[in-house]
């Protein structure tokens, strides 16, 4: 098929070692989602289009999963990580936020080092509450509040149920809740 076709004129064999019929079945049915995904991220159908590609050519020539739903998550985690590595290389390169775009995050509060300094803190204090949750209940949370992703699309990417999702996102935001109340803030 043209997934096939793709690996071959790149030099690399499909290495699929899964239960599921083909890889261009896995393709089939989760590259709208991936572009859906990336154009969400970044507004522009073409980068959107190779992202997704890019993805999907990367993670089927390094596969070897053993399930269907495996290979489902490995290759939303793909589509997160080649997200991050686009904004992390774009901000090395000289491409940042303007002020502009961020000032209406700060609109009625005067930037002064003590403000900095506060906001540093609660930043350490909210990582150091994430971190103590466990892997998958930190992902959701992220993905939620980080990615602007819905419930469907997460339980879809990790092979869980929407009410496991939800489930998830009330434990996060119930430690979050009980670490803030603990330093002295208000949830």
């Amino acid at each position: 098929m043209l997934t096939e076709r793709l690996l071959r004129r790149m030099g690399s064999e499909p290495t699929l070692s899964v239960d599921f019929p083909d890889s261009a079945a896995l393709v089939t049915q989760m590259r709208p989602a991936l572009v859906k995904y990336f154009k969400r991220k970044c507004g522009s159908n073409a980068e959107a289009e190779d992202l997704a590609h890019d993805v999907l050519v990367r993670t089927l020539t390094h596969s070897g999963w053993k399930s269907y739903e495996q290979a489902k998550g490995y290759i939303f985690r793909a589509a997160v990580n080649r997200w991050v590595d686009r904004k992390r290389r774009a901000t090395s390169r000289g491409t940042s936020i303007s002020w502009e775009d961020a000032a209406p995050l700060v609109q009625n509060e005067e930037i002064t080092p003590e403000r900095v300094l506060i906001v540093q803190q609660e930043l350490h204090q909210v990582t150091a509450a994430l971190q103590e949750l466990n892997k998958r209940t930190r992902d959701v949370f992220m993905l939620i509040r980080v990615e602007r992703m819905r419930h469907a699309e997460i339980a879809a990417m990790l092979g869980i149920s929407v009410s496991s999702v939800e489930k998830h996102l009330v434990k996060a935001l119930a430690h979050l809740a009980r670490r803030a109340t603990r330093s002295g803030e208000t949830p």
